[in-house]
């Protein structure tokens, strides 16, 4: 599989998980979707999917941060560090209204996977 199709499953994913997870009024089935499905790819389909992640952390989508935020989080992304940083510092620099709670999240998540 390509990184491309890698991306467009994932996105596919995200999409239909984000809609069932508005239906049945379940905060937490995103993720839930997301996290199955990166378990899925096995260790071949990680180094794509972590690309994707990577990229979803610097979307102007908050809630596409959220979620790859989470996903390396929960399954130590080092990789994602050098992006993460560039994440932070961009938002460090930002006037939007969550901003500053947003380069906390990610200055832990970089804590956490420093300390990994």
């Amino acid at each position: 599989m390509t990184r491309d199709e890698v991306r467009q499953e994932m996105e596919t994913v995200r999409s239909s998980a984000e809609t069932e997870a508005t239906a049945l009024k379940d905060s937490q089935f995103v993720l839930e979707r997301l996290h199955a499905h990166y378990q899925s790819l096995g260790p071949a389909g990680h180094l794509d999917a972590q690309a994707v992640l990577m990229e979803w952390v610097l979307s102007n989508d908050e809630k596409l941060r959220f979620d790859a935020l989470a996903i390396i989080d929960d399954f130590a992304v080092v990789a994602a560090m050098p992006t993460l940083v560039t994440l932070a510092n961009r938002l460090g620099s930002s006037t939007t209204p969550g901003a500053s709670y947003e380069v906390r999240k990610v200055q832990r998540v970089l804590a956490r996977l420093g300390s990994r």
